[in-house]
């Protein structure tokens, strides 16, 4: 029997269903008698909501095939030149607070949506290691701006303009679409160069300047989560990234055998990888080093410390409760 519009708006009633929740589940298939008999009973709380449900399931087999949202216009580049404090924003991260006590976690298999602790945890770990990659941007133009060869250096990407927020990869986030800031996972830095003689330096530039910020409050950066982009200076053409590896070619790495990769020691080529510099010219940059203006970045001020906390003493609450004051941490200059 064909189902109704009368059925449908049942089935949306009984289990809280959006209009788009039910559009996904018509695609996929569903009856709205099928839909109610998966409502979740009081002892079933292992099991999800009907329109979480659907919702993963839409994403599952037809996310991929899903309309593509209209295309944003993009902002209009912004190049920062502040020496001083060189990048757009200030965010306030809070004191980050380190358990040192033996944490016995009785719900983790749950299926509860993240409190609101959890959710301001994430989002302050997420800032701290935005912070320390662009501790590491101006340690590291410092350390290049030494090499002759160097002309500029920018910072693009998520580490150089103000994160915004979305439904990550995280499946407890993404279970209950809770948005939380998009992760900076790596720093992307921009380099123009004369000449590509020297690369084997500039890889002991780079890591010489990642030395200053490999112990801090927020942890250190490895130079492998750091992406060199390089450039000809006279031509502004891109020319390939910058080898992590510290042999050229290195034996028994398939990226060796990349073509082109290689042809000048330590510039690496990438399968498949296509340089698009129309996208890279429409991305807000953050100027660290220019010589021809006798610009260099301030060395960052690395002053944050964080909170240990060792369980209660002598009647201590804990750091995570509502009612215990906030504990202050240096200000800092971005």
């Amino acid at each position: 029997m064909k189902a109704t519009d009368a059925d449908w708006a049942e089935a949306k009633r009984r289990c809280r269903l959006s209009a788009e929740e039910v559009r996904m589940a018509r695609e996929l298939g569903f009856k709205p008698k099928g839909l109610i008999k998966n409502i979740p009973s009081p002892p079933q709380k292992w099991k999800a909501p009907v329109g979480v449900w659907v919702r993963d399931l839409y994403e599952r087999k037809i996310g991929s095939r899903a309309p593509a949202p209209p295309p944003q216009p993009r902002p209009n580049v912004v190049e920062i030149r502040n020496p001083k404090h060189p990048w757009p924003d200030n965010p306030d991260i809070p004191a980050i607070v380190v358990d040192d006590t033996e944490l016995v976690r009785d719900d983790y298999c749950s299926f509860e949506p993240p409190s609101e602790d959890e959710i301001e945890q994430t989002n302050t770990h997420i800032l701290a290691r935005q912070r320390l990659f662009r501790w590491a941007a101006q340690a590291v133009a410092i350390s290049l701006s030494g090499l002759p060869e160097i002309t500029r250096v920018a910072a693009f990407g998520s580490a150089s303009k103000p994160l915004i927020r979305h439904v990550p990869r995280f499946r407890e986030y993404r279970r209950y679409r809770i948005e939380v800031l998009h992760e900076c996972r790596d720093l992307d830095l921009a380099v123009w160069m004369k000449s590509f003689d020297r690369l084997a330096v500039l890889q002991q530039a780079l890591k010489a300047g990642l030395s200053s910020v490999r112990d801090t409050p927020y942890g250190g950066v490895a130079h492998h989560q750091v992406d060199t982009f390089l450039f000809d200076a006279d031509t502004g053409l891109y020319r390939g990234q910058l080898c992590i590896f510290g042999q050229c070619p290195k034996p028994a790495k398939r990226e060796c055998l990349v073509p082109g990769c290689g042809a000048k020691p330590f510039l690496r080529r990438f399968e498949g990888f296509q340089w698009r510099p129309e996208r890279f010219e429409a991305e807000p940059k953050v100027l660290l080093f220019d010589r021809a203006h006798n610009l260099l970045v301030a060395p960052p001020r690395i002053e944050a410390k964080p909170v240990i906390w060792k369980g209660p003493v002598d009647g201590e609450s804990s750091p995570y409760d509502d009612d215990k004051e906030d504990r202050e941490i240096d200000e800092l200059p971005f």
